[in-house]
């Protein structure tokens, strides 16, 4: 007898190493309540596997044709006493290794396979743009962009970076492929194989993906702001939903402006939850809606306040919070949002809105996409000199918030106002010339983001592309 589970362990990794194509080994165990047969072989992917094969019940009973019919490459003997007939196998072993082990064998075939090295190399299934310069230049291109080489092992791991595109509702394909090997064919152009095929809904965005082999046929994705589950369909009609090109989509540059005071008087009662909130609870609802519905997306966010007029009352200005991001981080930045604090010195009867207005107006051009100018606000904004019909303070810049829209028109811009209930006036009525709607009431935010122009035909991408 040899001993030790060591041994056993070092003689299935051989085994397995030594496997190609449809080659196949047993193994065997003898215990207390007979034996168990295990096949082990490697699927179309290289990846080892294990079955439990039908032996005839003669078959255990005779030596000879135990040996002829199952041809183990090693027998594992987990109990002491054993039946007669599978004693005198053991009996008459015949050069075939017999380990005394504790551990069922089993437990060892699947240790092997979890820790054997990769056959073949791993990928993941990307797509990749035909350069400039070629016949089909812009065509999509299904191919792989390596994770693991042969011969890596359990808990190696590797971070790409992606790109992930808008897509329905089975979200974005992450498949890890190996490759048909064809000899007549070029590495880089033998077909694609799927060894796993997940997906999950996230944002069209860029992440940092990290890949860890678990085991052969088995990789761990992480990285991802949703979790991956398995995919239902086949790995032919992905293949199908490839677009030949990328649908040119016009960039969008989404600023939303938001007025950060609760301008009830302190001495009232709310007649409707907190103004700010709602402000910024509908702001994020649009930029949700927008995300999902154009291509190509900047949004910006840039806070206002009242102006300072009383004595001792610190301006704070007007302020970018991001500028030409991404919708997620713009989203965290109106979160933040969230948390001002009142002063209740606050001059309530008009806001920085004219000083907001000339901020865009100077930040604004074209190489970030149309923009499309959305406040979320309800006082006026201060005049540039004393107004004596409203007798607001004028704007201590004298910024005339009629010159900053012109300047912001120019460019082609779209307007649109997510009012409080009381908002009334000129500047109200050309800031959401194209669309407005009031922040208390339910808002129909595919409606709002269809009359700005914004619903385009959403092109399905299904797999992501490697930055």
């Amino acid at each position: 007898m040899i001993g030790a589970e060591d041994e056993v362990h070092q003689a299935l990794s051989e085994e397995l190493a030594r496997l190609n194509g449809n080659e196949r080994f047993t193994v065997a165990e003898f215990g207390s309540i007979g034996a168990t047969i295990w096949r082990l072989y490697r699927d179309e992917n290289g990846t080892p596997r294990a079955e439990q094969p039908r032996v005839r019940p003669s078959a255990l009973k005779d030596p000879r044709a135990f040996y002829r019919e199952v041809d183990p490459a090693l027998i594992v003997r987990t109990a002491a006493a054993l039946p007669d007939d599978l004693l005198a196998i053991v009996t008459a072993a015949r050069g075939v290794p017999v380990h005394q082990c504790r551990t069922s064998l089993e437990d060892q075939v699947r240790r092997a396979i979890t820790e054997s090295p990769l056959a073949r190399g791993y990928e993941l299934a990307v797509l990749k743009e035909v350069p400039a310069g070629r016949p089909d230049a812009g065509r999509l291109v299904l191919t792989g962009h390596q994770l693991f080489p042969p011969g890596v092992t359990k808990g190696h791991r590797v971070t790409v970076g992606v790109r992930c595109m808008p897509t329905d509702g089975t979200g974005t394909i992450f498949a890890v492929v190996t490759r048909d090997r064809q000899p007549d064919l070029a590495p880089n152009d033998q077909p694609l194989r799927p060894v796993q095929i997940q997906s999950a809904v996230i944002p069209a965005d860029t992440y940092k993906l990290t890949a860890v082999l678990a085991r052969p046929g088995r990789v761990l994705l992480e990285g991802l702001p949703a979790e991956l589950s398995k995919f239902p369909g086949s790995w032919e009609s992905l293949r199908y939903q490839v677009p030949d090109q990328l649908a040119a989509t016009e960039p969008v540059h989404l600023v939303c402006l938001v007025d950060l005071t609760d301008d009830h008087q302190p001495d009232e009662p709310k007649p409707w939850p907190d103004r700010l909130a709602l402000r910024l609870d509908r702001l994020t609802q649009l930029i949700d809606e927008v995300e999902a519905t154009t291509g190509r997306l900047n949004v910006s966010v840039v806070a206002y306040g009242p102006h300072s007029v009383a004595w001792r009352v610190k301006e704070r200005p007007v302020t970018v919070c991001a500028w030409a991001e991404s919708a997620a981080r713009a989203t965290q930045e109106l979160r933040k949002l969230a948390s001002r604090r009142r002063d209740e010195r606050d001059y309530l009867r008009a806001a920085q809105l004219e000083c907001a207005l000339e901020t865009v107006a100077r930040h604004l051009t074209d190489q970030d996409g149309r923009p499309v100018v959305v406040t979320a606000g309800g006082r006026p904004p201060h005049p540039p000199a004393m107004d004596t019909r409203t007798t607001i303070i004028p704007c201590p810049d004298r910024v005339n918030w009629k010159w900053q829209i012109d300047k912001i028109d120019t460019l082609g811009a779209s307007f649109g106002a997510l009012r409080d209930p009381d908002a009334r006036g000129e500047i109200w009525r050309s800031l959401g010339r194209d669309v407005k709607a009031t922040v208390s009431d339910t808002v129909d935010m595919a409606d709002f983001v269809a009359r700005l122009g914004l619903h385009q035909s959403a092109q399905t991408v299904p797999f992501p592309f490697v930055d």
